[in-house]
């Protein structure tokens, strides 16, 4: 399989991230759907120029990490990452939501704020985006365990989305953290000392 992004990108990351922890071999392919002479490459993969895209080992594409982490789990039985059924799953869902969620706003404060020239900041918006990037984190860590995972003994995909968001806000916008998250912090060096996971960490 071949696997396009890059992993700054937490959702490239997470895909990443899976398909290491259930041993499957694949290429990255490093392209960067912001860079102008990435994107015909980009493109030719998914014409919606976004990553993740995961092209198949039977030449399928399959984009979004939704879709690609979910068919990963559904032809992976014997080591899936959300539990197939019941509140088990629910609540995997649920964790992974309001990671990606989160995610969805901490990328958005970098194009707003790293990306966007100054002098057309919009302080209000950029408030705004903060505020639910550190509502999420502070949600998060209200329900992490003192040890272990989210998945208890063995990281399932709610921690892979709690990972690599952490790990983003901290590459591209630290301050987002100065609240404290202690029990996420930990929970992320646990998991980067796994090498399924910390392979796969930026910078």
């Amino acid at each position: 399989m071949i696997l396009y992004g890059r992993y700054l990108s937490p959702f490239v990351r997470r895909v990443a991230m899976w398909l290491n922890l259930q041993e499957r071999a694949f290429e990255l392919k490093e392209l960067a759907a912001t860079d102008p002479n990435d994107l015909p490459k980009l493109q030719a993969v998914n014409p919606v120029a976004r990553v993740p895209a995961l092209v198949l080992d039977d030449g399928a594409v399959m984009t979004e990490c939704f879709a690609i982490c979910d068919w990963l789990d559904e032809t992976a039985p014997a080591k899936r990452l959300v539990p197939a059924s019941g509140a088990a799953r629910r609540d995997c869902l649920q964790r992974i939501a309001v990671a990606a969620a989160t995610t969805d706003k901490a990328v958005a404060l970098v194009y707003e704020k790293n990306r966007r020239p100054e002098e057309f900041h919009y302080k209000l918006w950029q408030e705004r985006l903060v505020l639910q990037v550190q509502g999420g984190l502070g949600q998060i860590e209200a329900g992490l365990p003192e040890d272990g995972f989210l998945g208890g003994e063995a990281p399932d995909g709610s921690d892979l989305a709690t990972v690599a968001l952490l790990d983003f806000v901290n590459e591209t916008n630290p301050f987002l953290l100065e609240p404290g998250y202690p029990r996420l912090v930990a929970l992320a060096e646990r998991a980067n000392r796994m090498s399924a996971i910390g392979d796969t960490r930026p910078g």
